[in-house]
Formats: C-alpha cells, structure tokens, sequence
C-alpha cells in the first residue's frame, strides 16, 4: 500500500469512528427521586423533648436537599398538607394518614419514624416507605449523647441518602460542588453548620418553627435569638431569623 493509499484509509477509519460517535445515545441524568421527610413521633410527655419533630424534620430536609440526586418536599408544604387533613397537632401519624400525606405532597417516598430519650441519650429510628406500595423500603437507628444531637442528624441524613439514591440510582455523572466555594448551579448549598448542637437548642430550634407556623413571629423571633446565643454559626436558625426581619 502507497502513501496515498494509506492516508485515505486512515481518513476512512476517522470518519467512520466520528459517525460512531455521533450515533451513540447522550446519558440523560435519572430523575431525582421525590421525598417527604414528615415529624417523626414522640410518644413522651416531655414537651422541651416533643419540640424537637419539627428542627429534626428541617435540618434533615436542608441537608438532603443538597444532594442533586434528591428532591425534598419542603417543610412548609408538609405543613400546609398536615394542616388540611387536621393532623397539625398530633404526635404521631398513622400508616393510612401518612399514605396520603405522601400523595398529596407528590412525593415517590416518605421518611417517617420516631425518637426518645434514655439514660441522657437520644435515639431516632428512621424507616423508608414507598409511597405508591405502602411497602417498607429499609430503616435504621442512631442512637446518640444529649449533647451531641448534630452527630445523630449527620448519622440520619449520611443513612437516609444511601438508601434514597439506591433506590434511584442516576444514569449520568453526579454533579460536585465547584471548586474555591462557588455554587454549583442547580445544587443546593447547606446552611452552615454549627460546631456541635445540644438536643435543648435543636428543641428550641423545633419550637421556634411551630411559632412561626402559627404566625406568632414576635415569640419565634425571640426563641430564634436565643439558638443563636446557644450556638452562633447555626446557619438555618440565622436563615429564618434574617426572613422574620424581612
């Protein structure tokens, strides 16, 4: 074979690899899986202890969030849901209920569950539950020191994500945080975090979402003011606080 024979079939093999290429179908990324994370139950009588549902259900909320493999039900929603089937008040949900709690939030998910307290620690047991099937999916327990409740929210959010993304894994790359702390677009950032978190201020915390869900924003004000005496650098508590002055 020439020179010039070789050079054509070099350029053939080219052009027949590039329409290869193009031919080949572009990965779509899966869509996120749609969950609603409700107030688990507290069967006990402690109300500091009773407070915790609603800041456990929104830390859980903002920091799942930022997967980009999760969409998260906002807490408002579920709020508004609970408010319209009258269950707003109550301490514990039932399977029928929270079945259609689920549907009506549009949610493919529910993380539900409960929490007590014992010999000064905490322990929170999380189930998955597919919305459409009523079935168990998976769950789990942290158990924690009262003064140590952000490692048993870390411990819950790092379980609840690799079950959820199991359960819809995605057909393309997963998106990381830009380098040098800029934003990723169409990542949700989490709010900073503070150091460590006592069970009474995540409590406090709890209680100043009921106040402000009840519209008593003078009350939730001030309890938002006092986490934050607790513990300055709790970026959600500083969030809500910085939307009640708005």
């Amino acid at each position: 074979m020439n020179a010039q024979a070789r050079l054509l079939f070099c350029a053939a093999l080219l052009a027949a690899g590039a329409s290869a290429r193009a031919a080949e179908p572009i990965p779509q990324v899966g869509t996120p899986a749609t969950v609603a994370v409700l107030y688990l139950d507290y069967a006990g009588n402690d109300d500091e202890l009773s407070a915790l549902r609603k800041g456990l259900a929104q830390m859980l909320i903002s920091d799942l969030s930022a997967n980009p493999q999760l969409r998260l039900i906002e807490r408002l929603q579920l709020e508004s849901v609970l408010g319209e089937l009258k269950l707003g008040a109550s301490k514990a949900i039932d399977p029928a209920s929270a079945a259609r709690v689920g549907k009506l939030l549009g949610a493919r998910y529910l993380v539900m569950g409960g929490y007590f307290s014992f010999a000064g620690s905490l322990r929170v047991d999380v189930r998955v539950v597919n919305v459409e099937t009523g079935a168990l999916v998976r769950g789990f327990g942290v158990t924690g020191k009262g003064d140590d409740f952000l490692n048993v929210e870390r411990e819950l959010v790092a379980g609840l994500e690799k079950i959820l993304v199991a359960l819809e894994p995605s057909e393309g790359p997963a998106r990381k945080p830009a380098e040098g702390g800029e934003p990723t677009p169409g990542v949700k950032q989490r709010p900073q975090a503070p150091p460590r978190l006592r069970t009474k201020t995540a409590s406090r915390y709890g209680k100043a979402l009921d106040l402000m869900d009840k519209g008593r924003k003078t009350e939730a004000r001030g309890e938002l003011e006092k986490v934050l005496v607790e513990e300055p650098e709790f970026g959600l508590a500083s969030d809500d606080l910085l939307r009640l002055a708005q």
